[in-house]
């Protein structure tokens, strides 16, 4: 049986359905129906398109990595750290804005750590880790850097960031995921990368004033 335009359409549309339905509820408590209402389709259709919840799951799993991968897997065009750090970050911004089901998926998929969300991360890793070789190859790393760490740091901080959300949101007095939160998450997140936290020499002591 041939498939037509109008069931690729169908099927992208139940996909993108069960992405929603497993990010806000998880894979385990999230059934067909519920899926096939989110969607407005008929369990069957569901069934015909994915044969099953784990098929479902399997072309939600291909879809998140092809959109990462399309995201984060060209080489990075910076020249220099400052410039290479501000593209980094404006992609993953760029990415949370565009693909907010995809990110809260990803989250999910990770904190239920099954095997799924196991090889997600390592796929995520990979991409990560990817980018960093390519920076390590083009002089603008210290040679000193652990180069696996860096690769998780790049993952933990933004991903931790959304997991945290709320209580990220109420700290710092403004949502994490509105376009000034997002912004002052790039600047901090490069000005860390690039310049650490500790002064270079001596600390400076504060002067005490005469009462």
């Amino acid at each position: 049986m041939a498939t037509t335009d109008r069931d690729l359409t169908a099927a992208a549309r139940i996909r993108d359905a069960a992405l929603r339905q497993f990010a806000a509820r998880g894979v385990a408590a999230t059934s067909i129906r519920d899926v096939a209402r989110a969607a407005r389709v008929s369990p069957g259709l569901v069934q015909h398109h994915f044969r099953s919840k784990e098929g479902l799951r399997q072309a939600v799993e291909r879809f998140v990595v092809q959109q990462a991968t399309e995201a984060f897997g060209q080489p990075i065009a910076g020249g220099s750290p400052a410039q290479t750090s501000t593209e980094i970050g404006g992609k993953i911004s760029a990415f949370i804005r565009a693909n907010p089901a995809i990110f809260a998926y990803i989250g999910r998929s990770l904190l239920e750590g099954d095997a799924a969300g196991l090889e997600l991360c390592g796929g995520l890793l990979e991409l990560a880790r990817a980018q960093v070789d390519r920076l390590a190859r083009e002089g603008l790393l210290r040679p000193d850097v652990d180069l696996e760490w860096l690769a998780l740091h790049v993952v933990l901080i933004d991903v931790g960031a959304y997991l945290l959300e709320p209580g990220v949101s109420r700290y710092l007095g403004q949502p994490l995921l509105s376009e000034p939160g997002l912004e002052r998450m790039e600047r901090a997140t490069a000005a860390l990368f690039l310049k650490g936290i500790f002064r270079s020499g001596k600390p400076r002591r504060r002067l005490r004033r005469a009462r």
